[in-house]
C-alpha cells in the first residue's frame, strides 16, 4: 500500500486487503481438501484431474494477486508451485492410468501437495510482519489539493541589464518573475511551476546549488534555461554537461524563450491523466487497481464481464484499457482481437495484465493486438507509472489530430464543436458563458515587410499570451491564419471584455527582434455572449461581427456585440 495515499484511499486499500485476505483463506481452505484428497489417492481418473487442474488454478490466482496486496512471499511460493504443476496439466494424459502409474508425473505432484501446506503460515506471517512495521513506523498521510499553478521565472546570476529587461519582457506572458543571486538561490516553498534562468558563466554554480537543494529537500530540479554569448557544439555540449535543459544565444528573443519556459515548465510538473478501463474477472484486483489509479489523478472505469466491454468503450472512451489475459472461459486475448475489430478503436493502448511468465506465450498475446504485457502481481508504483506512459503517449497522439502544429492551440473544427459544446452546457445549467474572436492588426503588412518566419513567431507569441493570461478551464483556437476563437466558461462579455483587454495591453508591449529593427504588433477582438442565440455558431458569428467593429472604428482593442 502507498504510503503517500490520502487517508479514504489508504483506508479502502486496508479494506480491499482484509476481503482478500479472507477470500485467500476460503482458496486455501478449497486447496487444503483437495491436497488431502490427492495425497490419499481417494481419486482416479478425471476427479483425479480435476482436482489437479482445480489445485493449478487457485495457485495462479493466488500468484497473480497476492503481491498486489502486499503478500509478496505468498504469491512467490504460489507462482512456484504453479510452474511445477504446469507441465502436468498440459499433459494430454492427464486423466489416465499411465499418468498415474508414472513416477515422473507423481513426484512432481506431491512436491506441490508438501509445497501448498506452507501457503497459509506465509498468509500470517505477512500479517505479522505488517503489524510490526505499523507498531515503528506509524501511519503517515499527506493531502492533496490542485490548482491552476502559475510560472515562477527566477532569473538567477545574470547581469543587471539583462535581468532588468527580462523581468519586463517576460512578465508579459503572465509569468511571476523573480530576481535572485546565486547564493540566495532557494526553490521549494513557491506556489506553481518553478523555472531558472542563468548566464553562460553562472550556469556552473547555479547547477550545483540545484543539485544540493533537490538532494537535501526532495523537491525536483526545475528547468535550468541558460543565455549565452557562444552558439557552436562545443560550447552546446559543454553547458548541456552542466546541467542546462535548454540554451538561448544572445541577443535574446524573448517571444522565443517565453515560449520554451512555458513548453519546459508545463512537461515538468503536468500532472498525466487520463480515463482509464479495466476488464479483470478478479473484482479484489480490480478494486485495488482501481482505488491506486484514481488516487494518481486517473478517472477509471471497472469491468468484470467481457460481454459488456464493447458498450463500456462506447460510452466510457478510455485513453487506455487495461485487460486480463485469462478470465474463465474468456481469453482476454481474443477480446483485445476482437476489440480491434471496429476500426474506432485500433489505436487504443492496450495493455495486457497476467501471471503468465512463459515469454512466449507473452508474445503470441501481444500478436494478437495488445502493446504491452505486465506480469502480475504487479506494484502500485509500476502500475501507475505504466498507466502515466501509456496515458501521454496516446495525448500526444491526440494532440496531433486536434492541435494546430505552429501554436499548439486547437484546430479549426475543433473548437467550433466546442463552442457547440459549450453552449448546450449554456443551455442546460443556465450558466452564462461568452465566446471571442480576436485577430492581429495589420498582419498582412507583417508577413510582407518582415516575412513569414516573422510572422509565425508573432502567432506563436499570441498563443502563448493566451494560454498563460487565460484560465485553464478556457478553450483556445486558432480559427485560421492570424485569427482566433476563445471560449470563456461561466464568464460575463464585461469580464471577458477586461480580461482581453489587458491581454491586448500586454501584447502590444511585446517587442520582436527582426533585422529591421524591433517590431511590435497589436490586437482586436470581438466579445459575444453564448447563451443569448439560437445556436453557437450564431454566437461566434456575433463575435466576429463585434471583431469587424473594433477594426472599423481603430483597432488594438475589444469590442461587445450588442444586439439590435
Amino acid at each position: 500500500m502507498d504510503g503517500n495515499a490520502p487517508a479514504g484511499v489508504a483506508d479502502k486499500l486496508a479494506r480491499l486487503r482484509l476481503s482478500f485476505r479472507k477470500k485467500a483463506e476460503g482458496e486455501l481452505d478449497l486447496l487444503a481438501e483437495v491436497v488431502s484428497r490427492l495425497s490419499r489417492g481417494e481419486q482416479a481418473g478425471s476427479g483425479r484431474a480435476e482436482d489437479i487442474a482445480s489445485t493449478y488454478g487457485i495457485l495462479h490466482r493466488l500468484a497473480g494477486s497476492a503481491g498486489t496486496f502486499g503478500y509478496t512471499a505468498l504469491g512467490n511460493q504460489a507462482r512456484r508451485l504453479e510452474q511445477r504443476l504446469k507441465p502436468l496439466v498440459e499433459q494430454d494424459e492427464l486423466a489416465t492410468d499411465d499418468f498415474n502409474r508414472s513416477e515422473a508425473n507423481t513426484q512432481p505432484l506431491f512436491e506441490v501437495i508438501e509445497g501448498i501446506e506452507g501457503l497459509r503460515s506465509l498468509l500470517d506471517l505477512t500479517d505479522e510482519l505488517a503489524k510490526d512495521a505499523a507498531g515503528i513506523q506509524g501511519h503517515s498521510s499527506r493531502k492533496t489539493g490542485e490548482s491552476d499553478p502559475d510560472i515562477l521565472v527566477i532569473l538567477c546570476g545574470l547581469p543587471q541589464a539583462e535581468s532588468v529587461f527580462l523581468e519586463h519582457a517576460l512578465s508579459n506572458y503572465g509569468f511571476s518573475i523573480s530576481r535572485r543571486g546565486v547564493d540566495s538561490l532557494s526553490i521549494g516553498n513557491e506556489p506553481g511551476m518553478t523555472t531558472v534562468v542563468t548566464s553562460e558563466e553562472s550556469l556552473p554554480r547555479v547547477s550545483r546549488v540545484l543539485e544540493s537543494i533537490v538532494s537535501a529537500g526532495g523537491v525536483p530540479k526545475p528547468p535550468l534555461l541558460c543565455l549565452g554569448h557562444h552558439d557552436d557544439f562545443r560550447s552546446r555540449y559543454a553547458l548541456a554537461d552542466a546541467g542546462a535543459d535548454a540554451f538561448f544565444p544572445e541577443p535574446i528573443d524573448a517571444p522565443q524563450l517565453a515560449e520554451r519556459i512555458e513548453r519546459l515548465a508545463s512537461e515538468q510538473s503536468e500532472r498525466i491523466s487520463g480515463k482509464i478501463l479495466i476488464l479483470d474477472d478478479d473484482k479484489h484486483l480490480v478494486a485495488h487497481y482501481g482505488a491506486v489509479l484514481e488516487n494518481a489523478g486517473f478517472r477509471v472505469r471497472a469491468v468484470s464481464d467481457p460481454e459488456v466491454v464493447l458498450s463500456e468503450l462506447s460510452e466510457f472512451r478510455p485513453d487506455i484499457m487495461l485487460l486480463d489475459v485469462r478470465m474463465g472461459s474468456y481469453s482476454g486475448t481474443t477480446v483485445a482481437k476482437m476489440i480491434r475489430f471496429d476500426p474506432e478503436w485500433v489505436s487504443l493502448p492496450i495493455v495486457y495484465l497476467s501471471s503468465e511468465q512463459d515469454r512466449h506465450i507473452q508474445l503470441e498475446a501481444l500478436a494478437k493486438g495488445a502493446d504491452e504485457f505486465i506480469t502480475k502481481p504487479v506494484s502500485d508504483d509500476f502500475l501507475v507509472r505504466t498507466a502515466q506512459i501509456r496515458c501521454y503517449r496516446a495525448r500526444q497522439l491526440n494532440e496531433l489530430l486536434i492541435k494546430d502544429s505552429l501554436t499548439g492551440l486547437l484546430k479549426h473544427s475543433v473548437i467550433k464543436q466546442e463552442v457547440e459544446n459549450e453552449y448546450a452546457r449554456c443551455q442546460r445549467m443556465s450558466h452564462v458563458s461568452s465566446v471571442a474572436m480576436l485577430d492581429l492588426d495589420h498582419f498582412k503588412a507583417v508577413n510582407d515587410q518582415y516575412g513569414h518566419r516573422t510572422g509565425d513567431v508573432v502567432i506563436k507569441a499570441l498563443a502563448n499570451l493566451l494560454r498563460n493570461r487565460l484560465r485553464s478551464t478556457d478553450l483556445i483556437g486558432r480559427y485560421g491564419g492570424e485569427e482566433f476563437a476563445v471560449i470563456l466558461p461561466e464568464c460575463t462579455t464585461d469580464e471577458a471584455r477586461k480580461v482581453l483587454a489587458q491581454i491586448c495591453v500586454a501584447f502590444a508591449d511585446i517587442s520582436f527582434a527582426t533585422p529591421d529593427g524591433d517590431l511590435s504588433v497589436t490586437l482586436s477582438a470581438g466579445v459575444a455572449a453564448l447563451g443569448e442565440f439560437a445556436a453557437g455558431s450564431d454566437a461566434l458569428d456575433a463575435a466576429d461581427q463585434a471583431l469587424y467593429e473594433r477594426k472599423t472604428s481603430g483597432r488594438n482593442g475589444v469590442t461587445v456585440f450588442q444586439q439590435v
